[in-house]
């Protein structure tokens, strides 16, 4: 839980206990029923959609993981295919330019899909001299099976991480929502307890540690492995 929000709950949990400690004496001057619903229901709200934001994380990583796996997969395999390629072919001949030897596999999914494309038809029309040359076939069938699998694990990753910025953005609403609450208890009690500092000091804000995060995130950015060149 990101420690902006987790400092509000905690601060809530203090809250509520003052709001407990002193119930008799804030009902005597209007703190009705309603508003302490109003408190815990916005206090319930903000925890809920913390914790659909924290699923949305862990989803977004998962997908954002198998991206990473398929994509070195797809580059070890595009590595094998060029060595392949140049235990096949005469050095600088037609057929090994094919296999676009000495360009960087790309670090991109964009660039991978089209790369793996390609590379497909080469295969189509070179397998057969490849399967002599230190690559077998399951290998070079499975450049379809990985692309397949990228592209629609691709799709999964990009819904993943726009369902995370709307929960994101769910949680950060609730906790403004429960913040300008908060804000109205502790002006009611300004008030109630006006000459009672004592019973004033419980219903001050948590102390804030120097580690307390200014800023929460809503959406978290993976950043690929730099490309292997072959």
């Amino acid at each position: 839980m990101p420690q902006k929000i987790d400092y509000l709950l905690q601060d809530c949990e203090a809250l509520g206990k003052a709001i407990s400690n002193n119930r008799a004496a804030m009902e005597a001057k209007g703190f009705s029923e309603e508003r302490l619903t109003e408190f815990n229901s916005a206090k319930e709200a903000l925890i809920v959609k913390e914790a659909a934001y924290q699923r949305a994380v862990k989803t977004t990583g998962e997908k954002t993981t198998r991206q990473n796996v398929l994509m070195a997969e797809l580059r070890e395999l595009i590595k094998a295919i060029r060595n392949a390629a140049k235990s096949a072919y005469a050095p600088n001949s037609q057929e090994v330019k094919l296999f676009q030897i000495g360009t960087v596999i790309p670090s991109s999914v964009k660039k991978m899909r089209t790369t793996g494309e390609y590379l497909k038809k080469i295969i189509v029309e070179q397998g057969s001299v490849l399967v002599k040359n230190g690559i077998t076939q399951v290998e070079l069938d499975s450049l379809g099976a990985l692309m397949d699998e990228l592209v629609a694990v691709d799709a999964d990753q990009e819904n993943a991480k726009r369902l995370q910025i709307a929960a994101g953005l769910a949680r950060d609403e609730a906790a403004g929502e429960l913040r300008a609450v908060v804000k109205k208890v502790r002006s009611f009690a300004q008030v109630c307890f006006a000459k009672e500092a004592g019973i004033l000091l419980e219903f001050k804000p948590l102390p804030q540690g120097r580690g307390t995060a200014k800023t929460t995130e809503s959406e978290q950015e993976v950043t690929p492995a730099a490309p292997p060149t072959q």
